[in-house]
């Protein structure tokens, strides 16, 4: 468990309480008193308690320094409504008429008592005058503590009555709780673990435990009117503890005084000292210092810290802004790289696509072209041939211009065709005809059509068709003005 220190500074002596945090009742290790030179300076007090509590290993406990009600000094400051944002400037300015503060703020704290942005603000600064401020520092340095807060002593109270409440109810009302300290009565109120008033009362100078309980019946009394008058809400009746020695006894005196219950709450039964640790120091001096100590063993906020004062919050840092800012440049100047780079990519892409492309059609081009070497040869043949059934066409009008069955056909000028080959544009005919005068009438006729005719030789009595007795053979071709005329108009 983490251990912690807690150390207050008096003229005459200092008096140290080790405690170990997360215990209840309070774990206390040891309680010291070390003897001071009233007239010693900063440093030959700090070397003595160093010496003093060597065997303890202060210089390895977080500490916490305890400040008397004594040393301090108390402002009761009341400002406008304002936004708690601003509380720090408007104390601070309020105070300066009071205290001399340091540049850094060390050395005076506020606690916000009641308050906010629509009604008024009720604070409690606490400070110390630079002279001693700066004695305690030394000092402390001097006894290499690792000091981490700096609080008033009467604060321990307020710690110890949260663990009373912590004990006896869940914590959510609002409690008055109380405790003599020799001839002093601290009364502190709590809601909701938030400190909402504290004071310090002087009781009668004679010690008399009766007339004690009365006057701080009274002064309880005067706390709860002016609670009852309060703006803040309640939200069920105030609870009223005492703490502190002999507290069944007190409480009952208090309970008739105020007409209410009055829980007592024995610091035994908070604090586990021994015998020997009140030997040292009383109760009701070891006890806060024990509670102060144990908040910080258990890393629990101060209400008021002197070392590490309320401030106002720092202004949002630009640290995000410029963050996002150069991202934005950085991610603008990516996008006008990336523009630049695809506008050269592209075309380097678009070609690369087209020699692929010419690549495939190249390959294609290749196998088509036996096909076109074959489809030119047959075009040039087409081109070197005559077409058969033309010329067909055109010999067989000349042959027979007029049907059998017209009766401008001369029957003896018939002629029947028996063979014909072609051969390299040229016909031959192997015909028969009835009588010799039909060959050179259909001869004639071709002569006429542009075709030019070899005539072979004619034979009679050639055995044929019936009724066509003469044979003949020609040779027939088309002139090539004729073939050519016929190919324009076609």
């Amino acid at each position: 468990m983490t251990r912690a220190l807690a150390i207050r500074l008096l003229p005459e002596a200092a008096v140290a309480v080790v405690v170990r945090g997360g215990a209840e009742p309070i774990a206390v290790e040891a309680v010291r008193s070390v003897p001071l030179d009233p007239d010693g300076d900063a440093a030959s007090r700090g070397r003595a308690i160093a010496e003093a509590l060597h065997d303890l290993r202060i210089s390895r406990l977080p500490a916490v320094l305890a400040i008397p009600r004594a040393d301090l000094s108390l402002l009761s400051i009341e400002l406008p409504p304002a936004p708690e944002d601003d509380l720090a400037d408007l104390v601070h300015l309020q105070a300066l008429r009071d205290l001399p503060l340091a540049d850094d703020g060390e050395g005076f704290d506020f606690l916000p008592l009641e308050g906010g942005d629509d009604q008024p603000w009720q604070v409690l600064g606490v400070g110390l005058l630079t002279s001693q401020w700066k004695t305690m520092r030394e000092v402390c340095q001097a006894a290499e503590l690792r000091l981490e807060r700096i609080v008033p002593e009467p604060l321990g109270w307020p710690e110890l009555g949260r663990r009373v409440a912590t004990g006896s109810d869940d914590g959510a009302g609002l409690r008055l709780c109380s405790s003599i300290i020799e001839r002093q009565a601290v009364i502190w109120a709590t809601e909701r673990d938030r400190l909402r008033l504290i004071r310090a009362v002087w009781l009668p100078e004679d010690e008399n435990a009766a007339a004690d309980a009365a006057a701080l019946g009274l002064e309880l009394r005067r706390t709860l009117l002016a609670l009852a008058q309060s703006p803040s809400p309640q939200g069920a009746a105030v609870k009223c503890i005492y703490i502190g020695v002999d507290a069944e006894e007190i409480a009952g005196e208090l309970s008739a005084t105020l007409s209410k219950p009055v829980h007592a709450a024995p610091l035994e039964r908070l604090v586990d000292l021994t015998a020997g640790d009140l030997a040292v120091a009383p109760a009701v001096e070891a006890a806060p210092l024990a509670a102060l100590a144990a908040a910080l063993a258990e890393r629990r906020p101060a209400p008021i810290d002197l070392l590490h004062p309320r401030r106002r919050p720092a202004p949002p840092s630009r640290r995000r802004t410029y963050v996002l800012a150069a991202t934005a440049a950085l991610a603008l100047a990516a996008l006008g790289l990336w523009t630049a780079y695809r506008g050269v990519q592209e075309p380097l892409e678009a070609a690369e696509s087209a020699r692929a492309q010419q690549h495939e059609l190249s390959s294609l081009l290749e196998s088509l072209a036996a096909d076109e070497a074959k489809a030119q040869s047959v075009r040039e043949w087409l081109g070197q041939s005559a077409n058969l059934l033309e010329e067909l066409d055109a010999l067989s009008q000349q042959l027979r211009p007029e049907p059998l069955s017209s009766d401008k056909f001369s029957a003896e000028q018939d002629i029947v065709l028996k063979k014909l080959t072609f051969a390299n544009g040229r016909l031959t005919l192997d015909a028969a005809a009835k009588s010799d005068s039909a060959v050179p009438v259909v001869e004639s006729r071709l002569r006429s059509a542009g075709y030019r005719v070899d005539r072979g030789p004619v034979q009679t009595g050639v055995e044929g068709p019936a009724g066509y007795a003469v044979s003949v053979s020609s040779a027939v071709q088309r002139s090539t003005q004729q073939s050519q005329r016929e190919a324009s108009h076609d």
